[in-house]
C-alpha cells in the first residue's frame, strides 16, 4: 500500500550512503538526500524507550551510532506493524501515520533528523502506544 506521502511503507534498515575509513580517521555519509529541518543527537540507556507517537506531516530518520535498539512501527493507514532491530551503523526512515517505539537494546547513542521542527503551536506529536 502506498503511503500518504507517496511512498511504500515497511521499516527496514537502512545502511549509511557512503563510509571511508583510512589512517586519518573514519568518514560516514549517513544519508544523502531529505529535507531535515533539525538534527538531534542524543545517548539512551539500556531498557529506555522513547516514542508512542505518531506524526501527520514529519519525517524521520533515525540512526544509530553505537550500541542495539528494537524499533517497532505500526501503520495507521493499513494497521499492518513492522519490527526491526537496529545495530550501530544503520538507521530507518518514520513516516507521516507510523506510530512507533524506539526500545534501547544497549547503552546507544544515535541521532534523529526530522523534515519538520519542533513548533510549540503545532508540535505535531500525537500520542499512540505501539501495541502488537
Amino acid at each position: 500500500m502506498d503511503h500518504p506521502n507517496g511512498t511504500n511503507h515497511g521499516c527496514k534498515p537502512v545502511a549509511p550512503t557512503f563510509v571511508r575509513k583510512d589512517e586519518r580517521g573514519l568518514f560516514v555519509e549517513i544519508v544523502n538526500e531529505g529535507p531535515w529541518e533539525t538534527i538531534i543527537h542524543g545517548s539512551m540507556a539500556k531498557n529506555a524507550e522513547m516514542g508512542n507517537h505518531y506524526h501527520r506531516e514529519c519525517r524521520a530518520y533515525f540512526y544509530l551510532i553505537s550500541g542495539r535498539a528494537r524499533i517497532a512501527v505500526r501503520h495507521l493507514i493499513d494497521n499492518s506493524m513492522d519490527e526491526v532491530e537496529l545495530v550501530a551503523g544503520q538507521g530507518v526512515y518514520l513516516l507521516p501515520f507510523e506510530t512507533h517505539v524506539i526500545q534501547y537494546l544497549e547503552d546507544s547513542d544515535f541521532i534523529l533528523m526530522k523534515s519538520y521542527r519542533y513548533r510549540n503551536d503545532n508540535p505535531d506529536i500525537y500520542p499512540c502506544k505501539v501495541e502488537p
